[in-house]
């Protein structure tokens, strides 16, 4: 092959090997804590988005919350909130989560709150929203799923500090 030939062969080898190579690192398997990140911004997401049932489809058959609420009774208080306040944005500030024992986790994540008219306004007016502490355990069933759950209001002095720099950048001081 004339040198010339194999000089223009070299580019193409090399795009062909960095392109396995990126599919390849694309394609490793996820951690068990990237797939439980992944299933607590998707319920976010369902929030947001108004998805009742999709919220639900993360919840483990036998799922409780603190005040004893199961499956059904959790999306008929998700479809209440709904109906109640329109233009729900959701915003998870920062989460922890913990593995435990082989197919178990525990996630606390900090998760703001806010409707459609004040994220408009919220650089105007500083407002952060309502900022919870959701915490929850997770089983790994086929797939990662919320077997229990608590959230509470927590006042901005009681957030993590690495949500309070979230904040901070997505409400900056005027």
């Amino acid at each position: 092959m004339p040198a010339a030939a194999e000089r223009m062969k070299q580019p193409l080898v090399l795009a062909a090997i960095l392109a396995i190579a990126c599919l390849s690192a694309s394609c490793r398997a996820r951690s068990d804590k990237d797939a439980v990140a992944a299933v607590l911004d998707d319920m976010a997401a369902r929030v947001e988005d108004r998805d009742a049932a999709g919220l639900v489809a993360h919840l483990a058959e036998d799922y409780a919350d603190f005040e004893g609420r199961d499956r059904i009774a959790t999306q008929t208080m998700a479809e209440e909130y709904f109906r109640r306040y329109r233009g729900i944005k959701t915003k998870v500030l920062s989460s922890r989560i913990a593995m435990a024992a082989a197919g178990k986790a525990t996630a606390e994540m900090d998760v703001s709150l806010y409707s459609g008219v004040a994220a408009a306004l919220r650089k105007a007016v500083g407002f952060s929203g309502e900022n919870y502490r959701v915490s929850c355990v997770l089983r790994k069933e086929g797939r990662w799923r919320v077997s229990e759950a608590r959230w509470e209001f927590i006042p901005m002095s009681g957030l993590f500090p690495e949500s309070i720099k979230v904040l901070q950048e997505l409400f900056p001081k005027q």
